[in-house]
Order: C-alpha cells, then structure tokens, then sequence
C-alpha cells in the first residue's frame, strides 16, 4: 500500500489533503512546524481531528530528511501554504524539503516518489526555486497552480478570512495585493477533485480553475459588500501557468461563505475561552 507524505499537514491546504486521505483509509505521513504560538490552539484543533487516525503518523520538519520511502508513494508540497500563511524562517523550511529531494534522487531518478506541488497561481519562482530546480528532472514530478483556496481554516492573512474576522482596511488591502483575484475554488472542491486531476493529464504543470464563472468576485462581493471597490488597488489580470483543468465546483459561493464564517466564529468563541483557562 503507497503512502501518502504532506508537507504542511496542519496549514490549511495540507491539511485537507491528509484529512481526504486518511477518510479513504490510506497511510499518511504528515509533516510540519510550529509557526506561532499564537496559532497553537488551530494546530490543536486540527490535531484532534486527525492525529487519532491510526493510519496517521507525525514527524516535525526537521526529520524529514530520516524518512525513507518507496518509488510507489506520493510527496505532496504545499508551497501553497509557505506563501499564505505566517511563517518564520521560511528558508530554512525549504532548504529542509530540498534536502529531503535530494536524498531521494540519490537512488536514481527512476526510483525516487511521485512529487506533488501545490503553488499559488500568482507566485513567481520566488524563494520557491531551490524546490522547483530540486524537482526538476523527476518525471513523476507535478507543479499544480490554485487560485484562490478558501473555507474553514483559511489562513487570517488571506483577504476573505481577514474580511470575516474584521481586520483593518489596511490588512485586507496587503491580503488582496499578494492575493490572485482572478478565480477562487471552495477547498473541498479542490480535494476531491485532486486524484482525477493527477490521473487525467500527463502535463507537469497544471493550473486549475473553478466551473463558476467570477468566483472570487462572487466570494469578495458577499464578505466586503459595498466597499470592494475601495479594498482593490489593482485590476484582475488573469494568468496562465500551464494546462488549465476546470475544476466542477459542488459549493455554491454563498454556501462556501456561510460555512467559513460560522467556522471563523467557532475557532474566536474557542480563542477566548482558552484565555480564560
């Protein structure tokens, strides 16, 4: 049986990415870091939901060079949640999964995983190259672009997440500057959809886009209302990256919304609880 290894298993694309794996039974390996004690009761959280799968197993970043895995598993990479989130010492963190890379390539490029990379569509290389030249040459290796990801769990430092908790127009300005604008995919869509999208196309680099038309807008109009306007600073320029798969989106914008809001204020009523423990 492959094993699936997600780097980045408590952020929010890596880990609805193990979660949907441990759901259909398989082995994961997750691994992370600690970003902020601030965020230490979302690492928790997310730990009661899949740390007590006995198909789960943990290792921090600085082990992932230890592990020794097969030409039949599957790495996935969320640089994805590199750039979105809030992260110290972001080089030190690649520098760890290029190291990882490389010692897989030792056994010959025929032997080593299967890669996934998840990038966000408006990123250049960036600080992400030395992971992206690592790469290069694995011919099982795959580069899929997303737009905007969101749902329960969004990163604070993404526009609509900053729009729901109410940040200043500053923040939520910075979020929509580094943000793609142009298209936005409920998370769970992205998901499910993720194992067709691997199989169905041979292409290295894979940009995925949502079946509603004007998704992102349609997310921004029902969270900021009348002040979009005033919150965006630049036009949509819609970007290409590779092989566009459109991806059927199940969650109406609205319904997507509603069940990040009501997530958002579950995890405040949590925060201030545990202020009075």
């Amino acid at each position: 049986m492959q094993t699936y290894i997600v780097i980045g298993t408590y952020q929010f694309v890596g880990f609805y990415v193990t979660q949907h794996f441990l759901n259909q039974g398989e082995e994961v390996i997750g691994i992370d870091w600690t970003d902020s004690k601030a965020n230490q009761h979302i690492i928790e959280e997310k730990e009661l939901e899949i740390g007590r799968s006995a198909n789960f197993i943990y290792f921090p970043i600085n082990k992932l060079k230890l592990l020794d895995i097969s030409q039949e598993d599957t790495v996935f990479i969320s640089c994805y949640d590199f750039q979105q989130g809030k992260m110290d010492k972001p080089d030190s963190l690649i520098g760890e999964i290029v190291s990882f890379i490389e010692k897989c390539k030792k056994n010959g490029m025929n032997e080593t995983p299967n890669f996934v990379i998840f990038m966000p569509v408006e990123e250049d290389a960036g600080i992400f190259q030395p992971i992206l030249t690592a790469i290069r040459g694995i011919d099982s290796a795959k580069i899929i672009f997303l737009p905007t990801i969101y749902g329960p769990w969004q990163s604070e430092g993404m526009s609509f997440e900053a729009g729901i908790s109410q940040l200043g127009q500053s923040d939520i300005k910075k979020a929509i500057a580094h943000e793609y604008t142009g298209d936005a995919l409920f998370i769970t869509d992205f998901v499910h959809a993720l194992e067709g999208v691997l199989t169905s196309s041979s292409d290295k680099n894979i940009q995925l886009c949502s079946s509603i038309d004007d998704h992102w807008d349609k997310c921004a109009q029902l969270i900021f209302g009348e002040s979009m306007d005033s919150l965006m600073s630049k036009s949509t320029t819609k970007i290409n990256k590779g092989t566009i798969l459109e991806v059927h989106s199940k969650m109406d914008p609205a319904e997507g919304v509603a069940l990040q809001r009501k997530h958002n204020k579950r995890l405040n009523l949590l925060k201030e609880w545990r202020k009075r423990d």
